[in-house]
């Protein structure tokens, strides 16, 4: 019997380490990528309506490599002038030329109406403060807010930095669809570790008793055969 509670104790301590590490894997990869580089921030203004209202969960990646147009962008906003980080969708890349005219319905990108199905309302000239012509510089943004009148973005910046663009430098990450697959199988990758590590640590316990059990069973070998003295 002490025997079988040795190797069982020895087989579930294997399995245990083996737990504990593939939990661990799993815990830093899925946790450093599903949350601390994919991290959830709250929208805290009303300028990225109607996609993403104030007080809405936004999920970007900080690993970001290259911006597309149209896609939502986090950047620090020292160019600007401010202390602090901004969210806006980069409507012209690097050599785009972006315009608008008194009296247009839509911007201009490139010389041809730039489609625009996510403003608020339809109308992706609200608010604009006049007319512009941009040709964005290589290696910098044009950026804009989703509620177009109601967002303090490149249209407003002219005095501030090239033609109101901020440096691709500045782009701290890219919203990504919070059911995006890499995402989400990230954070399902961190709960499963969890999950193995909590298993890890079930079998290590079992297998520590079963050792310790089978310890205090054991018959030491020069003992074999005799009978104890009364009272032992």
């Amino acid at each position: 019997m002490g025997m079988q509670g040795r190797v069982a104790g020895r087989r579930l301590g294997v399995t245990s380490v083996a737990l504990l590490v593939l939990g661990a894997l799993l815990g830093c990869v899925g946790g450093l990528g599903g949350y601390f580089f994919m991290p959830t921030k709250v929208m805290p203004s009303e300028h990225m309506r109607p996609t993403h209202p104030a007080g809405s969960s936004v999920v970007f990646n900080l690993l970001t490599i290259k911006v597309n147009r149209g896609d939502v962008v986090l950047f620090d906003s020292a160019a600007w002038g401010e202390q602090h980080q901004s969210v806006q969708r980069a409507v012209a890349v690097g050599g785009d030329r972006i315009s608008y005219a008194p009296g247009d319905r839509t911007l201009t990108l490139n010389g041809k109406p730039l489609d625009e199905p996510y403003v608020l309302n339809g109308d992706p000239v609200a608010g604009s403060p006049g007319p512009f012509s941009v040709t964005v510089p290589e290696g910098r943004l044009f950026v804009l807010g989703d509620n177009r009148g109601n967002s303090y973005d490149s249209r407003f910046r002219f005095q501030e930095s090239e033609s109101g663009t901020v440096p691709l430098s500045d782009v701290n990450g890219t919203l990504v669809d919070q059911g995006d697959p890499l995402l989400v199988g990230l954070r399902s990758a961190a709960l499963v570790g969890l999950a193995v590590l909590c298993a890890g640590a079930l079998f290590g316990a079992v297998s520590l008793r079963l050792r310790r059990r089978a310890a205090a069973t054991a018959e030491h070998p020069a003992y074999a055969g005799l009978v104890p003295p009364p009272g032992a």
